[in-house]
């Protein structure tokens, strides 16, 4: 039966995409935010990012994009209790989508901003 639904709605393309989505985004922001930490702010050139920081640049510039609509694609599935019986990566999704929320979170506040001026400013 889990194959026929999955098979027939493409639930579990939409959840290896999601899940692989909000995976990168973190690990990327996740990255800014380490970089960010350890680095001189002297010698981090304003004009042009070296070559290290363009992932970060990435997620802290526009991560919040699909952040925001792996977040509109996860919650739904989340909130079906057909998915969660029938799908173990529930769990995974959930956890992805937790950590999800709180890099929006943290985005939306000043060191997110602080983040966002130094990479992207």
């Amino acid at each position: 039966m889990q194959t026929t639904v999955k098979a027939s709605t493409g639930t579990g393309r939409w959840v290896w995409a999601t899940l692989s989505v909000q995976v990168t985004v973190l690990l990327a922001y996740g990255y800014a935010v380490v970089a960010y930490l350890v680095a001189d702010a002297a010698y981090f050139p304003e004009q042009a990012p070296p070559a290290w920081s363009w992932p970060a640049v990435a997620a802290v510039g526009v991560g919040f994009v699909p952040g925001l609509l792996c977040l509109l694609v996860a919650l739904p599935l989340l909130a079906s209790a057909e998915f969660r019986a029938q799908d173990r990566r529930w769990r995974l999704l959930c956890v992805v989508s937790i950590a999800s929320v709180i890099m929006l979170l943290v985005m939306a506040t000043p060191p997110g901003w602080e983040l966002f001026d130094w990479y992207v400013g």
